[in-house]
């Protein structure tokens, strides 16, 4: 259960934040939509003495950039779907987020910032993220920076912060055509095995597909066709994930069938 001392801080501004997150490192969690996060810790799996509330930082926007979108770290899965940007810059996003496992209650509260974050291997956000090529902005005490996502998912629940650091958003390229697909036991389950499909490149045609699920971070295959896709994925795994849902052999096989349904999907959008 959530322990009786937990001290909660709202800053206004991101020098206080990063400031606070400095003064209690390795005893503090950032709060974004929490739909992860509170139930861990009332659980017990989570034990710190602070959270850190990112509701006072206007972190909630969408706004169009020259290059694409970026999406605040307190946007929701709810404010994507309604965004005329994403649809317009980046609809694989809405897309994912239209089947975001938990239904209206983590579409309303859940983010997908902050799921990224989180990085639960067996969540939606960060295969789409390492699909799209996203970097990730992020401040801390030596000011900001920008991190790729190849470089942000560092393990399971591990990503490439250092202490007093928190994610403000991300910038995602504009990306007009993708595919996804995914395996889960049921609408409320966590996803299986997830695959986002995407152009890897402009001019050529080179496929581009994340899985996510499959691993402890999001694993990356490209492929000049979709006949390849098999044997590329096969070929990637070298650490199949397993869990109650399913184990390691399980994704391992099912892994190429998720990325040819993702690519399939991406060239039946196309007009």
């Amino acid at each position: 259960m959530i322990r009786e001392t937990l001290r909660y801080h709202r800053p206004d501004s991101l020098a206080e934040a990063t400031a606070l997150l400095a003064e209690h490192a390795g005893d503090i969690r950032v709060l974004g939509g929490g739909t992860s996060l509170i139930p861990c810790l009332t659980r017990g799996e989570i034990d710190v003495g602070h959270l850190l509330d990112l509701r006072g930082l206007g972190l909630g926007t969408i706004r169009e950039v020259p290059d694409g979108a970026e999406i605040g770290a307190m946007v929701t899965y709810a404010d994507v779907l309604a965004s005329p940007v994403i649809a317009e810059r980046v609809p694989l996003v809405a897309r994912v987020a239209r089947g975001i496992t938990g239904g209206r209650q983590i579409t309303q509260q859940g983010t997908p910032v902050g799921s990224a974050c989180f990085n639960f291997p067996t969540t939606d956000a960060p295969g789409m993220f390492a699909a799209l090529r996203a970097r990730f902005q992020v401040a801390g005490p030596s000011g900001t920076r920008q991190v790729s996502a190849a470089d942000f998912f560092v393990d399971a629940y591990r990503i490439g912060l250092e202490p007093g650091e928190l994610v403000t958003g991300v910038l995602v390229p504009t990306t007009k055509r993708g595919g996804y697909c995914k395996i889960k036991h049921a609408s409320g389950s966590w996803p299986i095995a997830t695959a986002a499909a995407v152009f890897d490149g402009a001019a050529d045609g080179r496929l581009r597909v994340a899985l996510g699920a499959v691993q402890a971070v999001p694993l990356v295959v490209t492929a000049d066709d979709p006949g390849q896709l098999a044997e590329r994925v096969r070929d990637a795994i070298d650490a199949p994930w397993a869990d109650v849902l399913a184990p390691a052999d399980y994704r391992v096989r099912v892994a190429p069938v998720v990325a040819r349904r993702a690519v399939d999907e991406l060239l039946e959008v196309l007009p």
